[in-house]
């Protein structure tokens, strides 16, 4: 049991696929020229708009805690800043994307070493990656 949670819990951290938008025949740079378009539109619709947050900081071990009082390794609650547009800003994406014929894939990231990169936009994906953003084959 105790060897399964660390499976899970380094599964956790390994990268998410890298997403990319398919149009199967398409030339690789029109793709690119679309998803550029886009981003700038949903960009341009939905500016980036920050916003301080706290949030309580987690510490594990070497800290007592008793009800709301807790000593040692407590610095406080951890500021951040985020987006508030962004889940705005990535739906803006998907649509205008979606309205020019494209679909979202999800695609491994390349391996480290060289990678091919596609001229036009693949049938099937089967063995490919992503680099950049960019559909490629592994050498």
């Amino acid at each position: 049991m105790r060897y399964l949670l660390a499976l899970v819990a380094l599964s956790a951290c390994a990268p998410a696929p890298d997403p990319v938008w398919l149009k199967p025949g398409t030339p690789a740079l029109a793709a690119e020229r679309a998803f550029l378009s886009c981003a700038a539109e949903a960009r341009r619709d939905f500016p980036e708009r920050d916003r301080i947050a706290t949030a309580p900081r987690v510490v594990l071990g070497g800290r007592v805690c008793d009800g709301n009082i807790c000593l040692g390794g407590y610095n406080g609650p951890d500021i951040y800043s985020y987006d508030r547009n962004g889940p705005l800003r990535e739906r803006a994406l998907a649509a205008c994307m979606a309205a020019e014929g494209y679909r979202a894939a999800d695609l491994p990231a390349c391996p480290w070493g060289e990678a091919t990169l596609l001229q036009s936009q693949p049938f099937d994906t089967t063995g490919l990656c992503v680099i950049d953003g960019r559909i490629a084959a592994p050498s």
